[in-house]
């Protein structure tokens, strides 16, 4: 885990953790994070291990209600310990959590000798959390009672019109295939996904590989579960070895837990595919992702064509 030096927004994140819990951290430690987020590591003498989060992009009370939802539903989420608002952070409003157990997976890596244990348990989660059927679609209300959204195909379009927005020209034409896939798209099931799950954010027993915790449900949606499989570890670079070490073990026994062939879920599953690289193409533009994120897109689009 990178650490950055302590900023004005991350102390005041950290005093307000300190007054819900009463007492002052033997540590503070601040996480590398992206964008307008601050989350803050607090170590206290009684072994109390949390972390505080706010963030001016995300509503972190909803994400306190998606981690609700989640917990219900038997998933690992870790413990929301309280939340609360100060018009000084991002947002204005923090959410503060139990540490979870374990390690990171990144910390092992995906070719570990224990990745088997780790898959098999990843399975049981999402189909856990995609048993969680909501109404509505795309990201959640407040309270986490369905989304904000009346279809599926309408997210994708949206998120692939705020990506088009930013790249401008692209080789191909990314909303005629949403126009092309909303049929299909809004024949998907509404179900709670993390839709930002990958090896950082997935924790697991170091010495079985048994997932401990799943963090980060900022970015959660109501949406097709097929969307969860391709974005797990999916949003890097285009040169990630990543997903080509674990989407085919993940893919072929979550599918054959659901009871789904994989020739059915191909087509989803690509499309999901494309749509992750063009919006990381427009993500990742200042890090110089964009042309090897739009040209892989431009092979996706060619075989969905075809």
């Amino acid at each position: 885990m990178e650490l950055v030096e302590l900023t004005p927004s991350h102390h005041r994140a950290a005093q307000a953790a300190e007054a819900f819990i009463g007492a002052d951290p033997v540590a503070v430690h601040a996480p590398l994070t992206f964008g307008p987020t601050v989350v803050v590591r607090l170590e206290f003498a009684n072994g109390l291990d949390a972390y505080v989060k706010a963030g001016a992009e995300q509503d972190v009370h909803r994400e306190a209600a998606v981690i609700a939802r989640a917990r219900a539903a038997g998933v690992p989420a870790p413990e929301v310990l309280g939340i609360g608002t100060d018009a000084d952070l991002p947002g204005g409003r923090w959410l503060l959590t139990r540490a979870a157990s374990g390690v990171r997976l990144n910390e092992l890596g995906l070719e570990s000798a224990t990745i088997d244990r780790t898959l098999d348990d990843l399975v049981d989660l999402y189909a856990r959390l995609h048993r969680v059927a909501l109404p509505g679609f795309g990201p959640l209300h407040a309270d986490a009672s369905g989304g904000t959204l009346p279809s599926w195909s309408r997210w994708q379009r949206e998120t692939i019109e705020k990506a088009l927005a930013q790249l401008g020209e692209v080789p191909f034409d990314a909303l005629g295939m949403c126009t092309a896939f909303a049929p299909d798209l809004d024949r998907a099931p509404g179900v709670l996904l993390h839709a930002d799950l990958g090896d950082g954010e997935t924790f697991v027993d170091p010495s079985t590989g048994a997932v401990t915790a799943v963090v980060d449900w900022g970015a959660a949606l109501v949406g097709d579960p097929l969307y969860d499989l391709v974005r797990f570890v999916g949003g890097g670079p285009a040169e990630d070895e990543r997903p080509g070490l674990v989407h085919p073990r993940l893919h072929a026994r979550y599918l054959a837990r659901i009871g789904l062939s994989p020739a059915s879920a191909e087509r989803m599953l690509t499309f999901y595919r494309f749509h992750i690289c063009v919006v990381e193409a427009a993500w990742g533009e200042d890090i110089g992702w964009r042309p090897a994120h739009l040209a892989w897109a431009e092979r996706l689009f060619d075989r969905l064509c075809g």
